[in-house]
């Protein structure tokens, strides 16, 4: 199939990546990716848009995205729609319920942080609380950065996938704020650009944030959750595993 015009054209995985290619910084390959998946990304960007236009599908599309994401950062080969498709079916109950306690969360610290902001007007000992709401919302946004690629990854309980992700928060602090400053500068640079900003972000927007989350959160996944299992798997059987044992089989 062709697709239309030449989207969504999943008869075609693309280009490999030659065995013998050398190794490169991890900030250097973020933009040899980019630059290998533009058009890819700028496809999966509008497939996301369209399967979030019922909003309470918001969450399982963001899984599916992850999916592809994940996929682009491991430099695998892809089948777009049909790929897509298939991480929104096999991750919808998980990535439903999160969505939905990610929307009652956020709305929870936002009542929060307005509630005491405002109280600090009549008594400075408000300010105590509010660093505390903004302590919290900033290790739930440092979270969020591991929820929907673990979704994706690993056959774990939504319960266990949460409370490695606030773990991972604490242990991936360094690549959490270079992530969290990363995507301040996007929000600048759309936000400085104002209408044609808006239309970047429509076009590119969301599969940019997304593998700029995946790119700098999988590998911490892929250190302290994937790594040591294939490490204790090699040391007991004697045989060399590979990540896809422990990767969701691929429906």
């Amino acid at each position: 199939m062709a697709g239309f015009f030449g989207l969504f054209d999943y008869a075609k995985p693309g280009k490999g990546v030659s065995k013998n290619e050398p190794k490169r910084s991890h900030f250097v390959q973020f933009f040899v990716i980019m630059q290998r998946k533009f058009w890819k990304m700028l496809q999966l960007n509008l497939l996301f848009i369209l399967f979030c236009i019922p909003i309470i599908t918001i969450g399982p599309a963001v899984a599916a995205m992850t999916y592809i994401l994940r996929c682009y950062e491991n430099e695998k080969p892809v089948f777009l729609l049909s790929d897509f498709w298939d991480a929104f079916k096999s991750n919808f109950k998980q990535s439903l319920v999160y969505g939905i306690l990610f929307a009652v969360a956020a709305f929870a610290l936002s009542v929060a942080w307005q509630f005491y902001f405002n109280a600090t007007d009549t008594n400075k000992l408000m300010y105590v609380p509010l660093v505390m709401v903004f302590i919290v919302a900033l290790m739930f946004v440092f979270a969020n950065f591991y929820v929907y690629p673990m979704i994706v990854t690993l056959e774990l309980p939504l319960k266990a996938i949460i409370r490695n992700s606030f773990l991972f928060a604490v242990l991936g602090m360094k690549s959490n704020i270079i992530t969290l400053l990363f995507l301040a500068v996007l929000a600048f640079i759309f936000w400085l650009l104002y209408i044609v900003g808006g239309i970047i972000f429509f076009l590119i927007g969301f599969s940019l944030v997304g593998f700029v989350i995946v790119h700098n959160s999988y590998r911490i996944i892929k250190k302290y959750a994937i790594d040591p299992y294939v490490k204790d798997e090699i040391k007991d059987a004697e045989i060399v595993f590979n990540d896809e044992q422990i990767i969701k089989e691929d429906k």
